[in-house]
């Protein structure tokens, strides 16, 4: 049985898609891009920039189940260039660290309307 999760501190949209769903002990995040949590408005910036807003909207949803970034199992990262990889690892490991961090997927592909990360992750919620 799956559960549409709703975050408490970050405005959500409608349509055919979840901003996360939690099931036998994890929860799966919807893709995060750099919005204001509060409004919902695109930012736009550097690969850093956006990559500091997607990881703190990542957190907020994390922080809202219940959990800590700890708790992130693995994260789907995918960039508009590839060429962005290393500054947007400055940002990640400021978020997951280097000891003990999520397993991670990282591709290069077209994001929706020309953002430079979106960043989706598995959390588990129950120890």
């Amino acid at each position: 049985m799956k559960e549409k999760f709703l975050p408490k501190r970050m405005k959500t949209f409608g349509g055919p898609v979840s901003p996360a769903v939690i099931t036998d002990g994890y929860a799966f995040i919807s893709g995060q891009i750099s919005t204001h949590p509060e409004t919902g408005d695109v930012i736009r910036g550097n690969i850093q920039e956006e990559t500091t807003m997607a990881l703190n909207n990542l957190k907020i949803i994390v922080e809202d189940l219940g959990c800590s970034l700890n708790d992130v199992v693995k994260c789907d990262v995918f960039l508009s260039q590839i060429k962005d990889f290393d500054d947007m690892n400055v940002i990640y490991k400021e978020f997951f660290g280097v000891d003990n961090p999520p397993a991670r997927t990282c591709v290069s592909v077209e994001i929706w309307g020309g953002m430079l990360i979106e960043v989706s992750a598995i959390v588990k919620t129950e120890n």
